[in-house]
């Protein structure tokens, strides 16, 4: 296959295009079907090359780098709101690097076309492709939010089977889909293809393709037309209380006033019915001990507005510390100050009647602006890692998930920022008794860009892998609830304060 290299420049232009235009928040998710055709158009152009391997490199990574640039340039949107270089480090990487990493599992496929051939090559295009991202959601160097599966979370009705796949399933369909899609077109121009290339095997072939990517979207619409929500009915009240997360979030003058207005925004709406009451991430800023967290004038300042109400729960994050004798943690810093060793937090907790605080540190960090990767070997760089809220330094996390538990044995599972794009580790919260998903966020970071509504979407995946209904709690960016369907039943508008409420099932079945 005879291209120029100006043909093939476009041919890598256009793949990066079809796969941003397919992404959320935009709805032309059926463009993911043939979004790889181009990049395997220049598999097939680049074989016969001398420097075949370097030449699909070069054309794959501008590919991916376009993708990746025009649905995430929004991670270094942080770079307006502040003048922290390593947030901008961080901003840049996430959007050259994860590019990079990607051309791994396509060169992989390119290198095992030419040795083994066509039907191996591309069986191992898929897992390649797979693994890493297998891979991509467990290191410390984690960016999953392009995971290929994600591509449908706005359109949840073609995706049931996710309760069954994962976002995986997702990735399987896309590839597969791909392929034959670009084995018609070779076929229609006279290429050899899968199978016997005569006449009377071409419309088995046509037949094939379309059953590939009809079939799963007919499956996926009859589960979705017959589901009926699971559990016991929970009333939940989510709080969006709208702080500027640049200019007012963490100014400590303004503490008391932030506080205040949670707390007037909860009695709005909050009843004896009321069975949760859900915050945002951060939403009691200041620094607490959790080994005091009992006593902290705070919480109890918290935990009295709501003394009226003795079967309520509330969620909310908290910046939190924990004191230790010794450098106990990989992540533990020393204040000079007052001679101890202690561990910063992003945490969430669950107030309510009892003495009783259970807490969960989140744990899935951001890469370069909540952690150093691997702090083991790079903690002389720690201080490099800026968490946004001030706190110099990684942050530390937990190795399990915690559910929050109720008297009437409702289990809650706490999520924290983009934890919830983690659909193996949310998973995690279920098999220890999460009945209700709670993400609780601050994405206002990024302005009001494509970024909040993207994570808003990949909740509604979490809520489909799991058959879990969902609240979302938003500092500032997009509150909302989402049904065991993945359904948008209610969500708020951008950069608003708003309360909403909603009845919730608890289910306890395992998908």
């Amino acid at each position: 296959m005879m291209t120029s290299k100006k043909q093939r420049y476009m041919l890598a232009i256009a793949s990066g295009l079809l796969l941003s235009l397919a992404w959320p928040p935009l709805p032309f998710f059926p463009l993911l079907f043939i979004g790889f055709v181009p990049i395997l158009w220049l598999d097939e152009a680049c074989a016969s090359s001398n420097r075949s391997t370097k030449n699909f490199f070069r054309y794959s990574y501008l590919a991916l780098l376009i993708w990746n640039v025009l649905t995430t340039w929004w991670v270094g949107a942080t770079v307006f709101g502040t003048k922290d270089i390593s947030t901008a480090i961080a901003g840049v990487f996430a959007n050259t690097a994860n590019p990079l990493l990607m051309c791994i599992p396509l060169l992989g496929f390119h290198l095992t076309k030419k040795r083994l051939g066509e039907r191996w090559g591309y069986v191992s295009l898929i897992a390649y492709w797979i693994t890493f991202e297998f891979i991509h959601l467990r290191w410390d160097l984690t960016w999953p939010w392009l995971t290929l599966g994600n591509g449908f979370a706005k359109v949840p009705q073609v995706v049931q089977w996710y309760e069954y796949t994962g976002v995986f399933g997702g990735t399987l369909w896309i590839l597969a889909s791909n392929i034959f899609i670009y084995q018609l077109i070779r076929k229609k121009i006279g290429f050899a293809v899968f199978i016997n290339s005569t006449n009377k095997y071409k419309p088995i072939f046509l037949y094939s393709t379309i059953g590939i990517l009809i079939i799963p979207a007919i499956i996926s619409a009859g589960i979705y037309f017959t589901y009926d929500e699971k559990g016991t009915p929970e009333d939940v009240v989510v709080i969006q209380p709208n702080i500027d997360p640049y200019n007012e979030k963490f100014d400590l003058s303004s503490l008391d006033q932030q506080l205040d207005k949670l707390i007037q925004l909860s009695k709005e709406r909050i009843d004896d019915e009321t069975d949760y009451l859900v915050w945002p991430e951060t939403a009691i800023p200041q620094g607490i001990f959790i080994n005091d967290l009992e006593e902290d004038k705070t919480i109890k300042k918290v935990k009295d507005f709501f003394v009226q109400y003795p079967d309520l729960k509330l969620i909310t994050g908290i910046n939190a510390y924990q004191r230790y004798d010794a450098d106990a943690t990989a992540t533990a810093r020393y204040a000079e100050n007052t001679h101890y060793w202690f561990d910063a937090f992003n945490t969430a907790i669950q107030l309510d009647s009892s003495d009783h605080i259970p807490f969960y540190h989140k744990s899935k960090l951001v890469p370069g602006v909540e952690q150093m990767p691997y702090p083991q070997l790079f903690k002389i760089l720690e201080p490099l890692a800026i968490q946004m809220g001030g706190i110099s330094g990684s942050l530390g996390k937990q190795d399990h998930r915690d559910v929050f538990e109720s008297p009437d044995s409702i289990g809650v599972a706490p999520m924290i920022c983009y934890e919830s794009i983690y659909g193996e580790y949310v998973t995690e919260y279920v098999r220890r008794g999460g009945n209700l998903f709670f993400v609780i966020t601050n994405d206002g970071w990024w302005g009001n860009t494509a970024g909040h509504k993207q994570h808003l979407q990949y909740a509604r995946l979490r809520s489909i892998e799991a058959r879990r209904d969902l609240a979302q709690s938003a500092n500032t960016g997009t509150s909302a609830f989402i049904n065991q369907r993945g359904d948008i039943s209610q969500q708020t508008e951008w950069w608003k304060p708003a309360v909403i409420e909603a009845t919730l099932y608890a289910n306890d079945e395992m998908t």
